[in-house]
């Protein structure tokens, strides 16, 4: 495992132990039926669902007359939907882990506003400006948090060594990236068929200026140049440069991203800082490091963020109040850096001081904070991202040219927009 990794997540449990706010003096067992009692509800199968747990467990050491769940919440992509089923019904949970589906869940009032709140107890110029943005609706704050969910590329430094081409540097651009994939690009047994990939994913469209939505939601952008450009040179990448799997042959091979990296199928891929844990897991004995998207248009980076939410309807705000606190707090976001990049300068500098072994280009990624270009959090957007989505697919699998598939997608957008927003 990754040094930073095994070295955070234990120092938690230790400074959790001895820290926190003041305790109260009650001596009531846990379980007993006086007892407040909250809910946390995060997806279900989190690889950190161990971290949630120790900070409950502290914040119950804490507040004697408190009992904490957290309650994973499984099915595999369902957790908005679950969670929208738990509050309908009529149970929702006190907190809830909430990510991009924010302003979906905050447009029918999910959650309690926290603007005072925050205005009180916390110094907010210690945080990213924008990260605190991604909380807030109708200019109230629901949220701070925790971790910024970053794209990056991860490439492999022994196939970069044994064809003597030279790691990415921190201002490439789309003429350099494209040589070095190309160079990387291998039919190792002259058998016709390519054994190594230079690339696997797709240049992201924030790196063309392009956006399928406007920020407020209501104007679909799918049949700008800067989007058609997007999907043309993704396009072209696999189907006339020959330097990234086709989706189809991606479909057709369905091997997950680890295994496609580990085996040397290709030289450099995406992934997202969700994947850096089992990076340090997998990928131990594999000599690997990241590196930031390069310039196409402009430079760019896919951006979401992940935070603890209080329910609107807890009738415990202030016992809610005092545990969410603690998962934007500095502890946390240390504990949690390998799964999303801290929100807080003080807890990034300390990450960035602390770090030993893999990615060596950690920096990298707290870099990238200021070249973030989140998806907009507006309402609908699972459905207006599966409709855009869509589309593009039918590009890149030539079902359509871009300006057909991206001209379809607006018109789509639209109407759902129509739909949803009556003129």
């Amino acid at each position: 495992m990754n040094t930073t990794l095994q070295k955070l997540i234990p120092a938690l449990a230790l400074v959790l132990l001895v820290s926190g706010c003041a305790k109260d003096s009650g001596t009531t067992k846990r379980g007993d039926s006086d007892k407040i009692q909250l809910v946390l509800t995060i997806p279900g199968g989190m690889r950190e669902r161990p971290l949630y747990e120790r900070v409950a467990e502290q914040f119950m050491a804490d507040y004697p007359n408190v009992e904490v769940e957290v309650r994973p919440v499984t099915g595999s992509g369902k957790y908005y939907q679950k969670v929208q089923v738990m509050i309908a019904g009529g149970e929702p949970p006190d907190l809830m882990w909430m990510g991009q589906s924010f302003s979906e869940f905050a447009d029918r009032g999910a959650f309690l506003d926290i603007t005072e709140r925050i205005s009180s107890d916390i110094d907010t110029a210690k945080f990213l400006p924008a990260s605190l943005t991604w909380y807030q609706m109708n200019e109230r704050q629901y949220g701070i948090p925790f971790g910024i969910d970053v794209q990056f590329l991860v490439y492999n430094k022994a196939l970069f060594d044994a064809a003597g081409v030279a790691y990415p540097s921190a201002d490439w651009d789309y003429d350099e990236f494209l040589q070095k994939a190309k160079q990387l690009t291998l039919d190792t047994d002259d058998d016709g068929t390519i054994d190594q990939y230079g690339f696997r994913g797709h240049l992201e469209k924030s790196l063309f200026g392009a956006e399928f939505i406007s920020p407020d939601g209501r104007t679909a952008r799918c049949d700008t140049p800067e989007m058609i450009a997007y999907v043309q040179t993704n396009l072209d990448l696999a189907h006339k440069h020959g330097i990234m799997p086709s989706l189809e042959e991606s479909r057709q091979e369905a091997l997950d991203e680890y295994t496609y990296f580990i085996q040397g199928k290709a030289a450099i891929q995406i992934m997202y800082t969700w994947n850096l844990p089992w990076l340090a897991d997998k990928f131990a004995d594999l000599d690997w490091d990241i590196a930031l998207n390069p310039r196409v248009a402009q430079r760019g980076q896919w951006a979401s963020s992940q935070g603890v939410v209080i329910a609107a309807d807890t009738p415990h705000p202030d016992e809610a109040w005092a545990l969410c606190r603690r998962f934007f707090g500095n502890d946390f976001q240390k504990a949690m850096a390998f799964r999303g990049v801290p929100t807080n300068y003080d807890a990034a500098k300390e990450v960035l001081a602390e770090h030993e072994g893999k990615p060596a280009n950690l920096g990298a990624l707290h870099e990238a904070r200021e070249i973030l270009y989140p998806t907009p959090r507006v309402l609908h957007l699972q459905e207006l991202e599966t409709q855009w989505r869509n589309n593009v697919e039918s590009a890149w699998v030539q079902r359509a040219t871009p300006e057909e598939a991206m001209k379809e997608a607006q018109r789509q957008l639209t109407r759902t927009i129509n739909k949803h927003y009556p003129k």
